[in-house]
């Protein structure tokens, strides 16, 4: 018995229609080849159980129950990999998310927007975090959600960082502005922001000591 190639692809996509599997189709792309190698194997292998009467039709078609499950048990073993991967690198520092595409330019523009929107408190907010990504982009303190601002001046110190008393003041006001829900006003934002890019500057300057 040979059974159709429609009956293969139907039944994987109910799998990756289904809401649970939903984000399977951003990675489509990915496994489109391995799906189409996969059809043409199984029609060599059923073709095969056509020229040979002695083969059962119930064992041809648990053979093809029991591959699809093997299947569908490697991609979601795949999937879990990925979302555990996807999780490990992600850090939420302030109540900002950071992953791999975050980066200081991307976190600066937002913090503009902010102020554009007199929405000085976020925009403080956000242009501190960035000042913590573009020191990890240097390798000069790397992004760790539980660590403090004085561990980070510890590091910074160990690495003779010219700006980390520049920081340190920095660090204490928007401590002050974030753990203490204080609103800001444009006078001190407009000060606030002339230190952040004078470290900023300080930062992309810096070249560890061999």
């Amino acid at each position: 018995m040979r059974l159709p190639k429609e009956t293969f692809e139907e039944a994987v996509n109910q799998i990756i229609d289904s809401a649970k599997y939903m984000h399977l189709k951003e990675r489509e792309s990915i496994f489109k080849k391995f799906w189409e190698k996969l059809g043409k194997l199984l029609e060599k292998i059923f073709t095969k159980g056509d020229t040979h009467s002695s083969i059962n039709t119930n064992t041809t078609q648990n053979t093809f129950i029991i591959i699809v499950i093997l299947l569908i048990g490697v991609l979601i073993f795949y999937l879990v990999r990925q979302n555990k991967y996807i999780a490990e690198n992600k850090k939420v520092i302030y109540g900002e998310t950071i992953d791999e595409e975050t980066t200081y330019e991307s976190l600066y523009k937002k913090a503009i927007q902010c102020e554009q929107e007199k929405n000085y408190k976020d925009a403080t907010r956000l242009h501190f975090i960035s000042i913590l990504v573009s020191m990890n982009e240097k390798s000069l303190c790397f992004l760790d959600d539980s660590k403090t601002n004085r561990e980070i001046i510890k590091v910074l110190k160990d690495k003779e960082f010219s700006g980390v008393y520049l920081f340190k003041n920095i660090g204490d006001y928007f401590q002050y502005i974030w753990y203490g829900n204080k609103e800001i006003e444009k006078e001190k934002f407009i000060w606030y922001k002339d230190q952040i890019n004078n470290l900023f500057m300080e930062v992309k300057n810096y070249h560890e000591k061999a």
